[in-house]
């Protein structure tokens, strides 16, 4: 048995969770008031049988892993590490290169952390940080603030952080690799990165200080704005300012608020409105999406009300949409049938702001002003038809055509058909063009013609592949073994599989590998490798297929795990909605029925062939005898 089987093994989920939340017994599963959303009616439902949690409030939901790195907003490594303090068990020993790692990683962050230290100094007790504690008051940032995030000053000179942490005995090549200096050309010597800036310690999601974003203090400094290279800490994609404090909050209110700028975090923040991060000044990437992902659901990007504004969202929904988990929806058709459609499984809002106000401005003018700009948040669609309306060039041919082409991809997003007419007809007007050719535009050349196609084409014979019948955990592993031992199987990786992996260490070798963490195996962390090394012991010669049958049987796979957790779900809700009922808890009671007809729906857009017929050698992975022939 592997450490991560040892640890899950020896531990209760029930038991766990009932020191965060008091759980009583409800039928064969446990209920009670959701840690992750605030409640009055328990919605919480934990089940013992299957180890795994589901709020039907707020759809929190996973395993004895998930639970601890969503309440100690920890990553998966560390979380595993304190389960396994209380579970006993000894991790696999670090290799020498892991401990190496480690240590140059700890010795990193407390350079970082020295360094804030005195750049923090600088600025409030510093004759050279006068100018920049003017500067800081200026914006109307209390001491608490400033001290809370730890904000600095750089000084305007070469070797002012350098010899500071030289004699706190770091070396100038440790100095240098958390990206605080600049090596000399010719190899000379090394000097400060950022002199005469304002500087902003940026945090990872545990709270340790990975690197700085610096202000040009005087007129002439270019760039304006000066991040840390990348360093082993330090990747910019890859962190949110603010999300350390932000968490808690996010978690609370169930959505994140998404600005621009350091001082909107800062004021946004001081003002009590917690739930507020931004991007490191770079568009919005997968991973950040991700880190948010963990914590909610609902998005709320916060730009200028102009047509810029309205690029920026464009360019940032298109990350969230790969970023985001898919569900299925029914979708009534006009001869009055039900099609099902996927939609990405979240919501996306934009806040527009007042014309030529940041969100620090909007907040120090009136308070009261920023929870109702929230409140009057539109969808997407709706954000770019307004822009669209007073920045668009509608006076050409041309210029209609570019307008109609930014908001068709939106409007083909739109499931519910009342709602796409509304928004046809919209945009119709606004271009200044008759409802029937956007909506022939919508439809596209062509497109009925292919989908007819599809349905005349018999589906290839899919490939035989060694995998099996009920165990939801086997499926998973054989598909992140697959992925793993076939890297060009990723980009044929559908959207919408993370949710149906019920393990938590599926989950994160999952979401390892295309976040850019792990491009190979070697990469991951100790004890994600060593499992993954596991699984393709376990199923050996059976991953050794070719490009087409891979492809094909990543397919089946997928399939599978739907229908595994599909049936999965479903009876454990049964479950639930028996005990709601018979308590008369009725909102809850109708908040699983709903669930329940979803995944109902769900069922008729799995393509499940027979298990013998793709299985036949499933049960020796399960140390069963298999099935004879017949």
């Amino acid at each position: 048995m592997g450490s991560i089987e040892d640890i899950k093994s020896r531990l209760d989920i029930v038991e766990l969770i009932g020191q965060h939340t008091p759980l009583k017994k409800a039928g064969r599963n446990y209920k009670g008031l959701c840690p992750f959303h605030q409640e009055k009616t328990p919605s919480f439902i934990v089940f013992p049988d299957g180890q795994n949690y589901h709020c039907f409030g707020c759809g929190a939901n996973g395993d004895i892993l998930s639970f601890v790195m969503h309440t100690e907003n920890v990553d998966f490594s560390e979380a595993l590490q304190i389960l396994a303090q209380r579970a006993g068990v000894v991790l696999r020993p670090p290799t020498p290169a892991e401990k190496e790692s480690d240590k140059q990683r700890e010795r990193l962050q407390e350079l970082n952390l020295a360094a804030a230290q005195f750049f923090h100094h600088q600025l409030r007790y510093g004759d050279a940080g006068a100018g920049a504690r003017a500067y800081v008051e200026s914006r109307g940032l209390t001491p608490e603030t400033i001290s809370a995030y730890l904000l600095g000053y750089a000084p305007d000179r070469w070797d002012g952080v350098l010899n500071y942490l030289r004699e706190r005995g770091y070396s100038d090549a440790e100095i240098n690799t958390a990206g605080l200096t600049i090596e000399r050309e010719g190899g000379g010597g090394f000097y400060d990165r950022f002199r005469n800036r304002l500087l902003f310690p940026i945090r990872d999601a545990q709270g340790h200080v990975i690197g700085f974003g610096g202000r040009a203090l005087a007129d002439d400094q270019q760039p304006k704005y000066l991040n840390s290279p990348q360093t082993p800490l330090f990747d910019k994609g890859a962190v949110l300012y603010g999300l350390d404090q932000a968490a808690p909050a996010i978690r609370r209110d169930g959505r994140a608020v998404l600005v621009e700028g350091y001082f909107d975090v800062l004021w946004a923040h001081q003002a009590g409105f917690k739930n507020v991060v931004a991007p490191m000044g770079t568009a919005l990437t997968a991973t950040q999406v991700h880190l948010l992902k963990r914590l909610t659901h609902r998005l709320y990007l916060v730009f200028d009300a102009d047509a810029a504004g309205a690029h920026a969202m464009l360019r940032g929904m298109e990350v969230i949409r790969e970023a985001l988990d898919e569900r299925t929806v029914p979708v009534p058709t006009a001869q009055g049938l039900v099609r099902f459609e996927r939609e990405l499984d979240g919501e996306v809002r934009i806040v527009a702001l007042p014309a030529g106000r940041d969100p620090d401005e909007v907040i120090r003018a009136d308070p009261a002003q920023w929870p109702q700009l929230i409140a009057d948040a539109v969808p997407v669609v709706e954000y770019v038809l307004r822009s669209l309306a007073l920045e668009a060039d509608l006076a050409s041919a041309k210029g209609k055509a570019e307008a109609a082409e930014r908001v068709l991809p939106l409007l083909a997003e739109i499931h519910n058909p009342v709602e796409q007419a509304h928004y046809v007809q919209r945009l119709a007007h606004i271009v200044g063009v008759d409802e029937r050719t956007i909506a022939a535009q919508l439809r596209g050349p062509g497109r009925a013609r292919r989908e007819a196609r599809r349905r005349d084409q018999p589906p290839p014979p899919l490939p035989e592949i060694p995998l099996l019948g009920r165990k939801e955990e086997i499926v998973e592993g054989y598909l992140l073994a697959l992925l793993y031992r076939h890297p060009h199987l990723w980009a044929d990786l559908p959207a919408g599989v993370d949710p149906l992996l019920s393990q938590e260490v599926h989950r994160a070798l999952l979401e390892l590998f295309p976040s850019g963490a792990a491009r190979s195996p070697d990469m991951l962390p100790g004890e994600l490798r060593a499992y993954l090394e596991g699984l393709q012991r376990r199923f050996g010669t059976d991953l050794n297929l070719d490009d087409e049958s891979a492809r094909r049987a990543l397919e089946a796979i997928v399939n599978r795990l739907a229908a595994l957790a599909n049936e999965r779900q479903r009876r454990e809700y049964q479950d639930v909605l028996i005990q709601a009922q018979e308590e008369g808890n009725q909102e809850l009671a109708q908040e699983v029925v709903r669930h329940l007809s979803d995944l109902s729906q769900r069922r008729w857009t799995i393509t499940m062939p027979p298990p013998r017929r793709l299985y036949p050698d499933a049960r020796r992975h399960m140390g069963e005898e298999g099935e004879g022939s017949g």
